[in-house]
């Protein structure tokens, strides 16, 4: 019985609240639509790394804002003539919520729904107003219901007042439809378990963790590639350092094969023992930094030098034999501006990634390191860093 209570409250509060607040599926007003268009494209331009806060809006339009106004803030973006065309030409015409929806990703209608609904919530003169289409259908049937009923002074008056009180009902105070709606959320919740929503975070939730495994093991092979490759290198420029001399072996034909780790000069009464002598610094174990320019057509490296040049260094190699290394993107705003003035001419040579092409943001994080040999007194990319854009 209590359940069955607070179902009927729940649909009855609800009954309220749709009364006072338009639903997805109703068409909004003229003035309001305006509105979430503008909306709409003020947050895709922040979506895309170049809008303004909102409170820098509201400040410079206390009273709502069009479309033309976010023109005039932005017509010196070059991003921002795409997001005024594709939304101007929705301007003009009506819609739902709904409608507004769709014209936006669903990361863009997170931010748009709350401060839509604020201002709407700020506004009800401009929420509440009939579209003009669906107020002049109304105008043509109170003209024939007046011309039919012309005899009929009583009736006409009745019609009127009951269109009135409809009128009224629609136009109840804000608060009551906020109190309306917040009841019946609490009675919904209290009778009926949101099953579906459930289920659909799980399903995302078991996604993300899918996602998430499969970059890790992508990460994991990689960084595993690596290391293995490195191992070899190292170890096998090792185990050449330590081969015997030719003529030692001409020499002595009888001595066993003495490794590395092995090895022990033997001593003798008569004859000093003479030290090993270990590799120097620069030719194993040294780690030497190259800056360079983009790559040219060919993929090699152009302009290498031993010190950082602003304007002119993009990548940083790192190397211990001075024949393999590993580079990356120079970690500095100013490299960071410079390679993104021409993205397609400084990056995708010898850079890899989602969309790079197409700048969106200020810094360039390098994901994965990208290698290279030296082959024919050329820096060559063999393998492209994989990077993407923030800020």
């Amino acid at each position: 019985m209590k359940r069955i209570t607070f179902i009927m409250a729940a649909i009855v509060c609800l009954a309220i609240s749709a009364m006072a607040q338009p639903s997805a599926d109703q068409p909004l007003s003229p003035a309001l639509w305006k509105q979430g268009i503008a909306t709409c494209a003020h947050f895709t331009a922040v979506d895309r790394g170049f809008g303004k806060k909102i409170d820098e809006i509201k400040s410079q339009f206390p009273n709502g804002y069009s479309l033309d106004n976010l023109n005039e803030v932005y017509n010196n973006k070059r991003q921002w003539n795409s997001i005024y065309q594709q939304f101007k030409k929705e301007e003009n015409r009506n819609g739902s919520i709904q409608d507004l929806k769709e014209l936006v990703t669903p990361q863009v209608w997170k931010l748009v729904e709350p401060e839509f609904q604020a201002f709407a919530e700020a506004h009800p003169e401009i929420a509440n107003a009939v579209p003009d289409a669906q107020s002049g259908n109304q105008d043509q049937a109170g003209d024939q219901a007046t011309k039919q009923d012309g005899n009929q002074p009583a009736a006409a008056s009745n019609d009127t007042k009951a269109g009135s009180s409809s009128m009224d009902v629609a136009n109840l105070p804000l608060w009551l439809g906020i109190i309306g709606a917040l009841l019946g959320l609490c009675a919904l919740l209290t009778a009926l378990s949101n099953r579906g929503k459930i289920n659909e975070m799980r399903r995302t939730f078991a996604r993300e963790i899918e996602r998430t495994n499969a970059n890790l093991q992508e990460f994991s092979t990689d960084a595993h590639d690596q290391m293995k490759a490195l191992s070899i290198r190292l170890t096998g420029h090792s185990m050449r350092r330590a081969e015997p001399k030719a003529d030692a072996i001409i020499d002595e034909p009888e001595q066993p094969i003495i490794t590395e780790e092995a090895y022990e000069p033997e001593h003798d009464d008569t004859v000093e023992p003479v030290a090993v002598e270990e590799p120097m610094a620069s030719d194993e174990g040294e780690v030497m930094n190259l800056f360079m320019n983009k790559p040219d057509d060919e993929d090699n490296f152009t302009h290498v030098s031993d010190t950082f040049e602003p304007g002119n260094s993009i990548y940083v190699l790192t190397t211990f034999d001075g024949t393999h290394g590993t580079f990356e993107v120079i970690d500095k705003p100013e490299v960071h501006n410079f390679a993104l003035m021409m993205p397609a001419e400084n990056l995708i040579r010898a850079c890899s990634g989602n969309a790079i092409q197409i700048p969106n943001g200020t810094r360039i994080v390098t994901d994965r390191p990208g290698e290279a040999e030296f082959v024919n007194g050329h820096w060559h990319v063999v393998v492209k860093a994989i990077i993407h854009y923030e800020g």
